[in-house]
């Protein structure tokens, strides 16, 4: 059986990762408790001592707004931890799977979607670490995958960390009979969590290099929100809880939307993000009343 070790256990995607593999796998999970991935000695010396197949670092500071307030911060987690465990794999010659973000694509001017070719221009700290990462993981690990991941969603699980995502976002304001507003000029993939883990026996054999993953869309964040509300019954609710916000992005369009080819060519395919809510609402047979 081989052994994977995973970052960031405790996490909203690392969580589901663990249960979803734990009879396929050894599976190691180390939360920030367990190890200090900016102690770059003790990192080392942690995962030397595990010597694991696969390392999946999905630890970060993923909060972007606390990245703009703590830049120093997100630098000693985001780049430097990440740093550190590329040099333990580089020691054990473990094969990393790193999970960076298509916020390295926040300040792109042309429109999307961008494959790998394009060239990513963050204007954010958190999109700019992660190519800082990206970067530095590459230049030690020729056989690295780094992972460029959409805005993840999914629902609450026993015992595991549920993230701000707009699927639940939608569900809690509905449950209090709220209005929510969403952004009609921001364009961006948006992926159902199960649908990344069950890929991830494929991740584990490309070949080194950087992959968009996720679900391609090309509609506005408010349409989808649209979406959401009659999966679940509710297109109703739509002129009474939904709001169209039409003044963010307004000069000019958010545009993070990504091209999957790359993993299309190893045979690896994500549902459409239009398709994965509804696959994801139905698995959990959820209803608002």
């Amino acid at each position: 059986m081989k052994k994977v070790l995973i970052t960031g256990a405790k996490g909203f995607f690392a969580s589901r990762f663990i249960e979803f593999y734990k009879r396929q796998y050894n599976i190691i999970a180390l939360a920030h408790n367990d190890l200090d991935i900016t102690d770059k000695k003790r990192t080392i010396e942690v995962i030397k001592g595990i010597n694991p197949d696969y390392l999946v670092h999905a630890a970060a500071i993923s909060d972007t707004g606390l990245c703009e307030r703590n830049p120093e911060l997100s630098l000693n987690v985001n780049v430097k931890g990440s740093i550190n465990i590329a040099k333990a794999c580089y020691e054990t010659r473990t094969k990393m799977i790193f999970l960076s973000s298509d916020q390295v694509y926040n300040g792109n001017k042309d429109s999307g979607p961008y494959d790998e070719i394009s060239i990513p221009i963050s204007n954010n700290v958190y999109g700019k670490h992660k190519l800082e990462a990206e970067k530095n993981i590459l230049e030690l690990l020729d056989d690295a995958v780094i992972l460029r991941l959409t805005w993840l969603y999914g629902l609450p699980e026993r015992n595991k960390k549920v993230s701000s995502n707009i699927l639940w976002n939608i569900i809690k304001t509905c449950m209090k009979n709220e209005a929510i507003k969403l952004p009609a000029n921001e364009y961006r993939g948006i992926t159902y969590v199960n649908d990344l883990i069950s890929n991830f026996q494929n991740f584990f054999k490309l070949p080194g290099g950087v992959y968009n993953a996720g679900s391609e869309n090309n509609l506005s964040t408010y349409e989808i929100g649209e979406i959401v509300f009659r999966e679940l019954g509710l297109e109703h609710r739509v002129k009474d809880l939904l709001i169209r916000d039409i003044e963010n992005y307004k000069e000019h369009k958010r545009d993070l939307r990504i091209s999957n080819g790359n993993l299309r060519e190893h045979n690896i395919y994500f549902d459409e993000t239009k398709r994965s809510i509804a696959k994801c609402i139905k698995e959990y047979s959820f209803q608002v009343l």
